[in-house]
This record gives C-alpha cells, structure tokens and sequence, in this order.
C-alpha cells in the first residue's frame, strides 16, 4: 500500500497534468458539439423564417388578388410556391427543439386543409367565408410558427 501512495506522491505532478488535459480535451468537444448543433439550429431558423415570409405572400396573393387570369398558370404556381413553402418549414422545424415542431405540424396540416379556401367567391364576388377562415387563420399559424422559432432562437447561447 505504501508503494502506491509512494508513486502517487511521485508522480502527482504528471497525474494532476493528466486530469487537467482529459477534462480540458471533455470539455472542448462538448463545446464544439453544443457550438455546431446550435449553429445548425441558427442557420435551420433563419431559412424558416425566409419561408414563413414566403408563404405570407403567398397566402395573401391568393386572398387579396382575385380572380386569377383564364390560363392559370399564376394560381398553379402560387399553389406549388406555397406547397413547397409549407414543406420546408415543417421538415425545418422537425429539427429544432420546442415548441417549434409542433407550430411547423400544425401550420402544414392547416395548409393542406385550407389552401383550397383561400380564393373561393361568394354569389357576389366577393371573398367567401371559407376563404376569409382560411386567410385568418393560416396568418395566424404563420405568425405563430414565427414566434415559437424566435422563441427557439433566444433559448441559443
């Protein structure tokens, strides 16, 4: 037993050097570790935060500029914009902690449910009650999922 405190006593020098350089080599790969996923968070953020504004365009072009022309073509590809749109804010969001994935789930299902509203007429041309629902409240889920990853973005270090 004696010879073991003996080289401890010895050695102490080298021992207290070993711990200091494992704990300083844990310590730093913990960093880069928290330091790279909360850079990924950031970047995956910043890119919803693109497509919520996107998709608020394009929300409110179908409810505020109506009729669409004979061809189409604008109301096709509003509709691709907003699919695409609502799809990559969802998978984003999926990546980042709460409370954003479940704002993401809940805008991509109210848009598959209410992007057909959005230019409906009533008898007189005007927006039917349905297309007025629908604007209100994909706004509202827009400016919701808005919020939850802002809420995200100041939980980062």
């Amino acid at each position: 037993m004696t010879t073991i405190r003996k080289h401890i006593h010895t050695n102490a020098v080298a021992l207290i050097s070993l711990f200091i350089a494992v704990s300083s080599l844990a310590y730093n790969t913990w960093r880069n570790e928290t330091s790279e996923e909360q850079r990924n968070i950031r970047h995956a953020a910043f890119r919803v935060l693109e497509n919520l504004g996107e998709l608020q365009q394009v929300v409110d072009f179908r409810y505020y500029y109506l009729p669409f022309d004979e061809s189409g073509d604008r109301e096709g590809d509003l509709r691709i914009r907003g699919f695409g749109n609502a799809a990559m804010i969802h998978d984003l969001m999926m990546l980042m902690p709460a409370p954003a994935p479940e704002a993401g789930v809940n805008l991509h299902q109210l848009w598959l449910k209410q992007f057909g509203s959005l230019d409906e007429l009533d008898s007189n041309g005007k927006h039917s009650a349905a297309a007025t629902e629908a604007e209100r409240d994909l706004t509202q889920a827009i400016r919701h999922s808005r919020e939850a990853v802002l809420k995200v973005l100041e939980s980062l270090e």
